[in-house]
């Protein structure tokens, strides 16, 4: 009977541990993708400045 016991203990901290992990994958996709989104957004707003510093250069040289 105490080898049942143990065996359920084993299986309820091997489940425990594989939610952990799971959640811990989990989380870790969610910051890469937050990364990746930060990325695109960041070239996003350098060719944005690009574009803005382009079109001030072209008004000064009008002017």
């Amino acid at each position: 009977m105490e080898n049942l016991s143990k065996i359920k203990e084993l299986k309820d901290k091997i489940n425990s541990l594989q939610n952990l992990v799971e959640d811990f994958v989990d989380l870790h996709h969610s910051k890469k993708n937050k990364i990746i989104n930060l990325e695109t957004e960041i070239e996003d707003i350098k060719e944005k400045m690009h574009k803005y510093l382009d079109n001030l250069e072209e008004i000064i040289k009008d002017k």
